[in-house]
C-alpha cells in the first residue's frame, strides 16, 4: 500500500465557506445596528424629557421663593440650573435653556427648551423626528413630531 493513496481529506474551510459565513455575519450585524440606534435614540429622548421636567421643578421652587422664574442659556453658569441633560456636557444629548413664555414675562410663565446637539453638548447627536423639546410652567408640552412626549 502506498501511503499517498491513503491520505485523509484535509480538514478546514474553503474560501467560499468563509465568505458565505462572513456575509451572514455582516447581514446580521447590519440588522442589529438599526435596532440598536433606535433604542439609543429613544433613551436620549427620554434623557431630554427628564431634564426638562427637572428644570421645570427647579423653576417652580425658584418661583415659590422669588416670585419670578429665571432665564438662562446653554453654557451659562451661576444661575443654579443644570444646562445640559446628561451627567457631563460632553456626554449630554440636549442643551437646556429657559426664557419667558411668548407675550409674557418671567413673573408669570417660563418656557424650558431642550435642543438636541446644541451648543456645549454632544453636537453629533441629532433628533430629526422630535427636534426641540419644550415645556412651560403652565403644563404645555411641545416637540417637532408626534409621540415625543
Amino acid at each position: 500500500m502506498n501511503s499517498l493513496s491513503l491520505r485523509s481529506p484535509s480538514s478546514g474551510f474553503t474560501l467560499l465557506e468563509i465568505l458565505v459565513s462572513l456575509a451572514i455575519v455582516i447581514l446580521l450585524a447590519g440588522l442589529g445596528w438599526n435596532g440598536y440606534r433606535h433604542v439609543v435614540q429613544k433613551a436620549r429622548r427620554a434623557e431630554g424629557r427628564a431634564a426638562v421636567l427637572q428644570v421645570l421643578l427647579q423653576q417652580e421652587r425658584q418661583h415659590a421663593y422669588q416670585h419670578r422664574y429665571k432665564s438662562f442659556q446653554p453654557g451659562s453658569t451661576g444661575h443654579g440650573f443644570k444646562w445640559y441633560s446628561g451627567a457631563t456636557p460632553q456626554a449630554s444629548a440636549y442643551a437646556l435653556s429657559a426664557r419667558a413664555c411668548e407675550d409674557e414675562d418671567l413673573s408669570s410663565c417660563v418656557l424650558v427648551m431642550a435642543t438636541p446637539g446644541g451648543s456645549g453638548v454632544n453636537t453629533a447627536y441629532e433628533d430629526d423626528r422630535c427636534g426641540v423639546l419644550q415645556a412651560d410652567s403652565r403644563g404645555n408640552r411641545r416637540a417637532g413630531g408626534p409621540d415625543c412626549w
